[in-house]
């Protein structure tokens, strides 16, 4: 195969053969915590029907902009234990297949892990690579933290501007940038 060949036979939106190296992974969220279970599992429901941010989207896109969010506040967290059981509740319930037709978001979580695991003089590693689990370890920390903030957000919502908490937040973070 020529090089021409081998740069048409793979596009960086296909992100299908990537994902299958992670084999039947999926991506979990906290289901210790009411709030953030209610909210991942009225994605199907009440979102596609009151008209609010996620309408018509899916866990995916959820789990992406709470990851996002726990980056930007540069936090992690691990998954709550019970107070009576003292167990997690891991709910593996995103099926990563659903990720390939989100290119970008598989990038992010990529990028996401890539500049979690530099090392020692502050470049990426490729160490991630040889265990997938690991970037959905690092990205699903960052989602659980990032979760209450897009709660906070949908929270800020009223009958008349569902979109006002999204805003809000938006607005918070282009003057972060611009001072």
């Amino acid at each position: 195969m020529s090089e021409e060949e081998i740069k048409e036979s793979y596009t960086v939106r296909d992100v299908k053969r990537f994902l299958f190296g992670f084999g039947e992974i999926k991506v979990a969220y906290d289901g210790n915590r009411k709030a953030v279970r209610d909210f991942y599992d009225n994605v199907e429901g009440a979102t596609k029907t009151r008209g609010g941010f996620f309408e018509g989207k899916k866990a995916t896109d959820i789990f992406i902009y709470a990851m996002c969010l726990g980056r930007n506040l540069g936090e992690s967290l691990p998954y709550e234990k019970d107070p009576e059981t003292k167990k997690t509740d891991r709910r593996a319930t995103i099926d990563l297949k659903h990720f390939a037709d989100q290119p970008e978001y598989v990038w992010m979580m990529v990028s996401t892990a890539l500049e979690e695991t530099k090392n020692s003089q502050g470049g990426p590693t490729m160490d991630i690579f040889r265990e997938p689990k690991k970037i959905l370890d690092i990205c699903e920390g960052y989602a659980n933290a990032g979760i209450g903030e897009l709660i906070k957000m949908a929270n800020n919502a009223t009958r008349d501007d569902m979109f006002r908490g999204y805003a809000l937040k938006l607005r918070e973070l282009v003057e972060e940038t611009q001072n």
